[in-house]
């Protein structure tokens, strides 16, 4: 079986009806109370200078299956080391689990940071204890614990950082665009 490409677009870039995709992603209720709406994952991005905040879309074969939101610099959250670029949301549509889209996106993502901001050698994200699939992706995906676990607003949130350095140097077989 032969699965399509995924590629990352900047929100800016995408058209009307692509962001329009974007912002009806289906996403769980329980997604939604980890991790906020669409909505509220674009509306970072907004007026936020593109040098310190990318809006990314996930597509495939130019039909948005997910969204992803980069920080860093003025934009970097408290929780992120300094110097690090922070994920800040990662979205995939829950009709489009479970089919590998998250894995590929995160590898897209260190892809698009190696060409768009080669200086960041650490992606860096936040997510609750009680969202055991996300935290299973990540871990998968080589991020660790990089701080002891915090109380956060609806319990445990961890910590995870990922060096890039080597990772996104070696990811010439992903489409970051």
């Amino acid at each position: 079986m032969t699965t399509t490409p995924l590629q990352l677009t900047r929100w800016q870039a995408l058209t009307s009806e692509q962001q329009q995709s974007v912002l009806a992603l289906h996403i769980s209720q329980e997604q939604i109370e980890f991790a906020g709406t669409m909505a509220q994952a674009v509306a970072v991005g907004e007026g936020a200078s593109p040098d310190d905040v990318a809006g990314l879309a996930v597509l495939q074969a130019g039909a948005p299956v997910g969204f992803v939101v980069l920080c860093r610099g003025s934009r970097l959250p408290e929780w992120a080391p300094a110097g690090a670029v922070a994920l800040r949301a990662m979205r995939i549509d829950s009709r489009e689990q479970g089919k590998g889209h998250g894995r590929r996106a995160l590898a897209l993502v260190e892809a698009w940071l190696a060409e768009h901001w080669p200086t960041c050698s650490l992606l860096a994200l936040c997510v609750d204890d009680h969202n055991l699939a996300a935290r299973r992706a990540y871990e998968a995906a080589g991020f660790t614990e990089y701080m002891e676990p915090k109380l956060g607003r609806i319990g445990l949130v961890r910590y995870l950082a990922k060096p890039l350095a080597v990772a996104a140097r070696h990811s010439s077989n992903v489409r970051a665009g």
